[in-house]
């Protein structure tokens, strides 16, 4: 036989070469299989299904190409996990990996295969049914209801507007998100949330009620655009006792938007300062000894306390001088917080009067005009005049009165008795000592006067000094990013040094300015800390350089515009 003459080497590796081939098919069959799987196969259109993607193989990687799913699914989500188990002392695990979808369209949807290594899963059908349409006159399961109030207005520039927005929704919404409300030209600011239930339509609903300060920025036309929620809502089908848990159909929700007509200031308001609030009270506070000295400080505080207003929108009362005394105000001091419905603002103003001279002080009345958005009318905020009364300082030597010294000269006259000629020069030389004497003293008592006393500077050198210390406190407001102490130095220094038609506006001024870089900065931080979520953004290094830039390019205009002017009583030239 053949295989009798076959050499014995040749057997054996023939052998081998079968044996191996059989193993190899035996692995094979062995190889662990990638499978595909939903959870359901039919849904309804804004529901989600779960792909699971499953193995044995612990060394099989569950990392496939998703891309071929975009075209009919929103991916939402898609996690790892595996289950370890031991039989009979054989361990053996099973990994899964879960990809949650969400159909775009109706129909009939195929999964494609998705290749894994050398693997593929097989396709796989899902049929996406059309939502359940609300049967006539049922509610439906999420609404927003929308409320302005004053309800009828009238609406005016830089007054609140308080917006209520309440989110119906079933007991079984999840995932709810809503847009806030971002009108254009206006500030917005939230209040308070409050969640309750009610009924509507004999439905029993959750409630979420949320509380918006809206503050007008310019008048005309003003829309609060429509606001829309999304979310899931989690339903039972009639037809199954039992389901397991799923996402949830997606819903969404949207108001109406609301159109308002923002009014300007009225021609009729004669304030200095245009002060819209529902309701605006001022008091004071003079805080002085018992016995008030010449050269000792008296303080006197102004309140300020306003419903609708926030505090960086209070302006001082218009401050007249004091006959007999110095003022010098000081930093003035606010804060803003609401009752849930609407902003109060409380503004402290304090200024230190020094009394120069021993008598009656009477701090003048003031009055402040504001305008009443609950009865539209302007009102005035009164504060009534103070009577102190000042006694001389300890420090200062009482002057002797003209009778008393017209007496003594009379008398001294009376009494010299004729003299010669050497008497006379012995008077004088006595008389030129003392006034020399008396004119050191005098020099001695000036020194320490400049030495303790203040510098004493002309009214031009006082008003410049005020302007530069405001321009350097809102510069300090701005290289700290400090958006409250740079607006509130900016507005005095507006109304005390600004052009006078814009009556110390920030906005006003941003609106007229010719300067569109400073004007963007300026509206940046007038509206910076409004927004609640945090989203308004203000330059604050900016916004100092630009207004620098704006203020050297004046000052060369103003000097150009000064140049260019004809000398009336230049001599003509040789």
């Amino acid at each position: 036989m053949v295989v009798n003459n076959m050499p014995k080497q040749y057997f054996y590796r023939a052998a081998t070469i079968s044996l191996c081939l059989l193993l190899i098919a035996w692995a094979t069959g062995l190889q662990a299989e990638v499978t595909a799987s939903l959870d359901r196969n039919s849904i309804v259109k804004g529901e989600t299904i779960t792909l699971v993607v499953q193995t044995n193989d612990p060394q099989q990687n569950l990392d496939p190409n998703l891309d071929a799913l975009q075209d009919d699914f929103i991916l939402l989500d898609r996690r790892s996990e595996t289950q370890m188990s031991i039989v009979n002392g054989r361990q053996s695990a099973v990994m899964r990996l879960l990809i949650t979808l969400e159909p775009k369209r109706e129909g009939e949807l195929v999964i494609p295969p998705l290749q894994l290594g050398s693997q593929s899963t097989q396709p796989l059908k899902v049929q996406v049914d059309a939502a359940p349409e609300l049967p006539e006159g049922e509610m439906p399961p999420v609404f927003i209801e929308l409320e302005i109030e004053p309800k009828d207005g009238p609406y005016y520039v830089h007054a609140q507007l308080r917006l209520t927005v309440r989110v119906f929704y079933l007991a079984n919404l999840t995932e709810a998100a809503i847009t806030p409300p971002e009108p254009a030209n206006a500030a917005v600011r939230l209040l308070d949330e409050v969640p309750f239930q009610a009924e509507r339509g004999d439905q029993r609903y959750r409630v979420l009620e949320r509380h918006y300060a809206v503050f007008p920025e310019r008048s005309g036309p003003l829309q609060i655009p429509a606001m829309t929620l999304t979310g899931r809502l989690v339903e039972r089908r009639s037809d199954r006792l039992w389901q397991p848990s799923v996402r949830g159909r997606r819903i969404e929700a949207a108001s109406e938007p609301v159109d308002l007509d923002i009014l300007p200031r009225p021609a009729s308001f004669t304030g200095d300062s245009w002060l819209p609030a529902r309701q605006l009270q001022a008091s004071q506070n003079i805080s002085a000894s018992e016995t008030p000295t010449v050269g000792e400080p008296i303080t006197r505080t102004i309140i300020l306390d306003a419903v609708g207003l926030e505090e960086n929108m209070l302006t001082e009362p218009t401050q007249s001088e004091i006959a007999g005394a110095r003022i010098y105000p000081d930093q003035p001091q606010g804060i803003t917080r609401d009752d849930g419905r609407w902003v109060l603002g409380h503004k402290e103003f304090r200024y230190a009067v020094v009394p120069e001279e021993a008598g009656e002080l009477v701090l003048p009345e003031l009055k402040l005009q504001w305008w009443d958005t609950v009865n539209n009318r302007q009102q005035t905020a009164t504060l009534p005049e103070q009577r102190l009364t000042i006694s001389p300082s300890s420090l200062q030597i009482p002057e002797p009165s003209a009778a008393v010294t017209n007496a003594a000269s009379q008398q001294n006259l009376q009494g010299i008795p004729a003299v010669d000629g050497q008497g006379v020069k012995s008077i004088w030389r006595a008389l030129t000592g003392v006034f020399a004497v008396l004119w050191l003293m005098t020099l001695f008592f000036l020194l320490r006067q400049r030495q303790a006393g203040p510098k004493v500077v002309s009214a031009a050198e006082q008003i410049s000094l005020a302007e530069n210390e405001l321009l350097k406190e809102f510069q300090r407001g701005c290289e700290a990013a400090d958006a409250g102490k740079a607006r509130l130095a900016l507005s005095h220094w507006l109304k005390r040094f600004g052009p006078p038609e814009l009556r110390g506006s920030l906005v006003e001024f941003a609106r007229e300015l010719d300067d569109p870089l400073l004007a963007a900065r300026l509206r940046e931080l007038h509206a910076v800390g409004f927004q609640a979520d945090g989203s308004s953004h203000w330059e604050a290094a900016g916004t100092w350089a630009a207004f620098k830039a704006w203020q050297q390019f004046e000052q060369q205009k103003d000097r150009a515009t000064a140049s260019s002017v004809t000398d009336l009583y230049a001599r003509p030239q040789a």
